[in-house]
């Protein structure tokens, strides 16, 4: 691959990596709206049994009626978790397209120089740093992505196992201790947010040479700087932002 081809396909690849963490973004909200929902109704179940949700008058009429409720409250909550478990495999197809540019970009990075009196056809075609620098980080944001993602898989089917023991008892009301202290569902509202994700460190300290043992000129760079990096290259087409 001649200089200028290189040069192109790396920032189509910037622009792929991009593509894909804007849309790993958008799964990230639905995923969070979906959780709500889910914890909403859980809530609602364990408060099932309370007398004084039922209107006084009803509860003679249909003595059936918590017992009913909890047992389609389950399957809602189960079609929920399900609509989670697709939002969350999306998530992975998007974090394997970030990979893949992420590891094109570590593999040509050495293709590319910084240095301002290098030939214009081998300078990094990234305006902000060099292609190592940039491959770095998106490595390093991937790492991030994947792991969020694997922490949540592993999650969900532990409420699914929750989900699936309490069908067992669809004939009785759950107790009021049901969801106390339940660690699922503890886990569920921590799912809500990732409190510090967008502050993670995707780079490490960048050693100066200014004889200093690496100790000034120190930089690191943020998820959320990364991705205001990639939004103010003006390689990244507006299309795609």
């Amino acid at each position: 691959m001649d200089s200028a081809a290189t040069r192109a396909t790396a920032r189509k690849q910037l622009r792929l990596f991009y593509d894909a963490l804007c849309s790993w973004d958008v799964c990230q909200r639905d995923f969070i709206e979906d959780i709500e929902v889910l914890l909403r109704m859980l809530l609602q179940l364990s408060n099932s049994h309370q007398p004084t949700v039922w209107h006084p008058s009803i509860l003679p009429l249909f003595p059936d009626l918590p017992a009913k409720f909890q047992s389609a409250t389950l399957r809602t909550s189960e079609q929920r978790l399900g609509m989670i478990k697709s939002t969350a495999d999306k998530m992975s197809k998007w974090v394997g397209l970030m990979f893949g540019a992420a590891h094109w970009l570590a593999e040509h990075a050495a293709s590319f120089s910084v240095e301002k009196e290098s030939p214009a056809e081998t300078r990094s075609p990234f305006v902000c740093g060099s292609v190592e620098r940039y491959a770095e980080a998106a490595v390093g944001a991937s790492n991030l992505c994947r792991d969020i993602v694997g922490m949540r898989a592993g999650q969900i089917g532990k409420v699914q196992d929750m989900l699936d023991s309490l069908k067992g008892e669809t004939d009785v009301v759950l107790p009021p201790n049901t969801f106390e202290n339940n660690t699922q569902v503890v886990n569920i509202m921590l799912w809500r947010e990732l409190p510090g994700t967008l502050d993670r460190s995707l780079l490490g300290p960048e050693n100066s040479n200014d004889g200093n043992n690496g100790t000034s000129g120190v930089s690191t760079l943020t998820l959320a700087e990364f991705k205001d990096l990639l939004l103010n290259n003006e390689h990244v087409d507006k299309e795609y932002i």
